[in-house]
């Protein structure tokens, strides 16, 4: 056998082999099995333990640069969510321009699967100009009043069932549910809602914010904490429905898989042929 073979691969043949490797299971997730974390457990359980029919207000403030791995979260919760014919009310108010679209399309995907209504079984009330503390504490009460009585294309709250039913976040949302990398972040949430009110508030963000959550996460202030798109494929995994999570991991997984094989078939060739030398 002709060992510098091994040495010589085309590297072109390896591009080609990684392409494949991220392309498949962007369209047909492989599965493969995550560990799942105590903290998104927590996330999990925390939602599961609502009673049927609950409300959830979704955050999903998130921007361009870490919307790939804060997505899947967003249809995780939506799934998990509908499955126990709970409500979601629906906010983005980090990007004026990503968040409320983001929000719409990947909500509105499990919708659509599970058979549930726009207005009736969940609303995007999309992004409003600072949201401040002065604007969380108005959703306290008034919800219709904080986002202007229109939805995020500006249709009257007034004309959706959901909205007769969910005036305040005090009387009528059962869990908060926040992906944040910015500002109105966890400790506004905290501070403002979730604290007074004796809300749980749970979520998810970029894993680089995970060291500067720990502390919320020890005190039981932030039930769980999703991170990064491991977060949410371990979450998927626990949904028993894999999506984006899943398949961007597959893809992570497989790629390192191939360029550390490549490697060991260098290094074989390497020796080998200083052997037979």
């Amino acid at each position: 056998m002709n060992w510098q073979k091994l040495q010589w691969i085309d590297v072109r043949i390896l591009y080609v082999i990684i392409l494949l490797c991220l392309l498949i299971p962007m369209f047909k997730p492989i599965g493969l099995p995550v560990s799942i974390s105590e903290n998104t457990r927590k996330v999990f359980e925390a939602i599961e333990s609502l009673p049927d029919g609950s409300v959830i207000w979704v955050s999903h403030d998130t921007g361009p640069g870490n919307a790939p791995e804060l997505n899947p979260m967003i249809s995780a919760v939506a799934r998990q969510a509908f499955r126990k014919n709970c409500k979601i009310i629906a906010t983005s108010f980090f990007n004026e321009m990503v968040g409320p679209a983001l929000t719409q399309e990947y909500i509105e995907s499990v919708a659509k699967e599970m058979g549930k209504e726009y207005g009736v079984d969940w609303i995007n009330l999309g992004y409003r100009v600072n949201a401040s503390p002065a604007i969380l504490q108005l959703l306290i009460d008034d919800i219709n009043k904080a986002m202007s009585g229109v939805d995020w294309k500006g249709e009257p709250l007034d004309k959706f069932p959901i909205m007769k039913e969910v005036k305040s976040i005090r009387n009528d949302v059962d869990l908060i549910f926040v992906t944040t990398v910015g500002t109105p972040g966890y400790g506004d949430w905290m501070t403002y809602v979730a604290e007074p009110l004796g809300k749980p508030l749970t979520g998810g963000a970029s894993l680089t914010m995970y060291s500067g959550l720990q502390q919320y996460i020890r005190s039981g202030q932030l039930k769980g904490f999703l991170g990064g798109l491991r977060g949410a494929a371990e979450y998927e995994q626990l949904l028993k429905a894999p999506g984006k999570g899943l398949a961007g991991m597959d893809a992570q997984s497989l790629g390192h898989l191939t360029v550390i094989i490549f490697l060991i078939l260098g290094n074989i060739g390497y020796f080998a042929s200083r052997k037979k030398a």
